[in-house]
């Protein structure tokens, strides 16, 4: 399960989608434009931020990379493999290598399920032998800091923090090379949202995974990514290393977008510890977990 950090590139080329909502019989459709032409690219072992205002178009983004909605144009590739085209067939969503935490663990795991079976979900579909299925599953939950014990409980019977990890080993049990994490720690408390960023970068460290890690927290992006796309109105307004576009953001709408939330502490005061496991950012666990004010700022100039 360990990928190299030279293995896998994802490209994604003039992404587009437009959804078009009916207002009645005798009323004109109307369209709103939730992409407008998002390029950007994902070195293998990084961990490459998302952020932006809701309604920025970050989310439908991360369903069209994991399959769960069609793009309108553009196109989607991991090393020179096409995932999707607009002139062409796209691949099922189990063979992308691409996979996705969502939001809300309460509401995206099923209740009547023992952990194993939600786990292993994926894999049964893709007809992997039962076997294999109850190793994979059981080293996964490992991995993810629960035990294999685990995998016969059910989701109710676990906090918050420990549902999350039970949706990241769904997502990692398929041995993805890309894992798209949509506002993955914004239901959580601030102490347990600090256990599960930690948990990824040590994923990140331990077997190479790499991350789309899409937020609204800038406090969250300058703690875990290593770049970072601002996004607004469906457009890319900037993008390039997290700390050097937080430091120094370029464009008018990014500067507003930072300043609209306390920021961690300066450059020079933060602190790297390192474990056996590499370097860890070390920051006040009061810091993160902070809501951008939905403040309405003029877009500036795309790049």
């Amino acid at each position: 399960m360990i990928h190299s950090k030279h293995e896998k590139r994802l490209s994604a080329r003039d992404i587009r989608k437009t959804f078009v909502r009916s207002n009645g019989w005798f009323a004109r459709a109307s369209e709103t434009h939730a992409l407008k032409g998002v390029s950007f690219d994902v070195e293998a072992g990084e961990i490459f931020g998302i952020v932006g205002e809701s309604g920025c178009g970050k989310s439908t983004l991360a369903r069209i990379l994991v399959g769960l909605e069609n793009a309108d144009g553009g196109s989607l590739s991991i090393s020179g493999r096409t995932l999707f085209r607009a002139d062409g067939p796209e691949l099922p969503p189990v063979q992308r290598g691409i996979q996705m935490v969502f939001q809300d663990p309460y509401a995206s795991l099923n209740p009547r399920m023992k952990v194993g079976d939600v786990v292993a979900e994926g894999l049964a579909i893709a007809g992997v032998p039962r076997e294999e299925r109850e190793r994979r599953v059981a080293e996964t939950l490992t991995l993810v800091g629960l035990s294999a014990a685990d995998s016969q409980k059910h989701a109710f019977q676990f906090s918050g923090g420990q549902r999350q990890r039970i949706c990241i080993a769904r997502a990692l049990v398929m041995e993805p090379r890309f894992l798209v994490a949509d506002e993955a720690v914004s239901a959580l408390d601030v102490s347990v949202q600090m256990q599960i960023l930690n948990m990824i970068l040590d994923l990140r460290d331990r077997i190479g995974l790499s991350i789309i890690f899409i937020t609204h927290d800038i406090s969250v992006v300058e703690y875990i990514c290593d770049r970072v796309m601002v996004m607004y109105d469906g457009r890319v307004v900037e993008h390039g290393p997290a700390q050097a576009v937080l430091d120094h953001p370029s464009e008018a709408y990014t500067q507003k977008l930072i300043a609209s939330v306390p920021r961690l502490a300066s450059t020079a005061d933060r602190r790297l510890s390192h474990d056996q496991n590499g370097p860890r950012r070390s920051v006040r666990a009061t810091s993160l977990g902070g809501d951008l004010c939905q403040s309405q700022v003029s877009r500036s100039d795309g790049v």
